[in-house]
């Protein structure tokens, strides 16, 4: 490790929600049979047919009784209400860590304010802001149409009937909708436009949110302080929804967002895990794009090696496959539209989008040890490095450096290396990648490579991958990949080197590539114990 370095970091638990695979045994379970988790979506939103996208398999229910026996009902169906994708999969990923060991949960309780949480995301809950953003808009849409009514705004009927523009307007009326073709696409974009624009010039709105604020003022006359700002909420709740009514208004806006959009944002997994286990570390949610695991990782290393903290929970979770971010993958052209699996160093067509989580409990190896825990796998370092160059493509530069200060702070040469676990991701980037860590490989070593068994994860693919890795070594084989060899790209410089099937190999010592967009890289020493 590095010279500030002394301890060793163990892993003590891990868990996964992953396409194809619930838990880490159902996992194992999949890569042994060198299939796939990833299917042809069938929602409409991806062009029914069109794409090959990894769905985790998750039920809520494999952890009800577990948390409700800790925290009761009443905090296990606001888990389950309030908190979407994201949180629910940290959750039950790190629920299963626990259960590596009956030993643990009463370490991270004892341990408390020593146990530090990490949980990154690589997108953040893109289909909770969706849905928030939907919501507004619906809302603004129906807002302006009513205000700019000539019913509700005097400014509208006098322009109707005496063509006068408020001088408050600055600026020309907008292109009247009535003129365009009707149910066109350009009608409906210049109605957004005019109500907007005339619902701005409304005085009986401008009246509406003076009344709106007079009645924000309003406080309770309690004595007891929280009793009576709980009294002034509902109070101004009552007085606003009267006003609506009295004026025949539709929800402002403001009103129609769900307030689950904060409890989901970045932190809120490990946030909600600090809760789950009742403890006081230090917790954030580092982002690394595709190299997030890496980077937690490093986080939970670093907090354990300066002695803030003997145990940390680190992990990554996204959502589920949502439109959006198959859309941009696919007009970044990385993911194709052909309804099959792409498997990496194949084709060379693009990767899928998968989501799900992956949680380690990661530990000080003399501390825990001495409590009687048994490592599933050491870290031995992870190096972390930028590209500085290109948002997609990775250079050699800055992968190189994170691979050279793995090495040295694993204290290493290629010859120790019995597997390399590669980020590629199906795309012509897969044959830079395989160029770029040739030199850093013994000639024992054999490769492999996982997203056309569990797709690209963002966050999550390096935490499966690594999982994956890490199991392979304790058995002393590398799992299968599920890459046929005759369907080997012909560019590919010795395919015999790239695992297919299921492959012994000599040695302990495994290494994982993360590359993220923006140039993020993330280089993982890993050794059987």
């Amino acid at each position: 490790m590095s010279e500030r370095s002394r301890r060793r970091i163990g892993v003590y638990g891990w868990g996964v929600v992953a396409p194809g695979a619930r838990d880490i045994g159902s996992l194992v379970s999949l890569l042994r049979s060198g299939g796939s988790g990833l299917a042809t979506s069938t929602r409409d939103a991806l062009g029914r047919g069109l794409f090959a996208v990894g769905e985790p398999a998750f039920a809520f229910e494999d952890y009800q009784s577990w948390i409700a026996e800790r925290h009761g009902e009443t905090y296990c169906a606001r888990l389950r209400s309030k908190m979407n994708d994201n949180v629910q999969f940290a959750v039950g990923a790190t629920i299963q860590a626990l259960q590596c060991d009956a030993r643990l949960e009463t370490m991270v309780r004892e341990l408390d304010e020593q146990v530090h949480v990490y949980i990154g995301s690589g997108v953040g809950d893109l289909p909770t802001s969706y849905n928030a953003s939907t919501a507004l808009g619906r809302a603004t849409r129906a807002w302006n149409r009513f205000w700019a009514e000539p019913a509700h705004n005097t400014a509208r009927r006098r322009f109707a009937s005496e063509g006068t523009i408020p001088d408050e307007a600055h600026g020309a009326v907008p292109v009247d909708p009535s003129t365009l073709p009707v149910d066109s696409e350009a009608r409906a974009d210049a109605h957004e436009v005019w109500d907007a624009f005339w619902a701005a010039q409304s005085p009986e709105l401008a009246a509406y949110l003076k009344t709106f604020a007079e009645i924000e003022h309003q406080g309770a006359d309690d004595a007891d302080a929280e009793k009576a700002a709980i009294n002034g909420i509902r109070k101004r709740v009552r007085a606003h929804r009267s006003e609506l009514e009295e004026i025949g208004a539709p929800p402002p806006p403001w009103t129609s967002v769900d307030s689950t959009l904060i409890w989901n944002i970045q932190n809120a997994p490990a946030a909600q895990v600090t809760m789950l286990l009742g403890v006081h570390g230090a917790a954030w949610a580092p982002v690394g794009a595709c190299s997030t695991f890496g980077v937690v990782l490093k986080c939970g290393m670093d907090a354990i090696e300066l002695g803030d903290a003997k145990l940390a929970v680190v992990g990554s979770t996204d959502p589920r496959p949502d439109p959006a971010l198959v859309g941009a993958f696919h007009n970044a052209r990385v993911m194709p539209g052909i309804g099959e699996v792409n498997r990496p160093l194949t084709t060379l067509r693009g990767t899928h989008v998968s989501g799900g989580s992956c949680v380690w409990i990661i530990g000080d190896a003399e501390y825990c040890e001495a409590q009687g825990l048994k490592p599933l796998a050491y870290v031995d370092a992870v190096a972390l490095a930028s590209d500085a160059e290109h948002i997609i493509t990775p250079s050699k530069t800055g992968p190189k450096r994170a691979i050279e200060r793995a090495y040295a702070d694993a204290h290493i040469a290629p010859g120790d290396v019995a597997i390399a676990d590669l980020h590629a991701t199906g795309t012509p980037g897969d044959l830079n990648e395989l160029a770029l860590v040739d030199g850093y490989l013994g000639e024992q070593t054999v490769i492999t490579a996982r997203k056309g068994q569990l797709g690209h994860g963002m966050a999550n693919s390096g935490g499966w991958e690594l999982t994956a890795l890490a199991i392979g070594l304790s058995e002393g084989a590398a799992l299968p990949t599920g890459i046929k060899l005759d369907e080997i790209h012909c560019r590919v410089e010795r395919p015999e080197r790239i695992v297919t099937e299921s492959r012994p190999v000599t040695g302990k010592v495994g290494i994982k590539m993360m590359l993220g967009i923006g140039g993020i890289t993330a280089c993982v020493v890993v050794r059987a114990p």
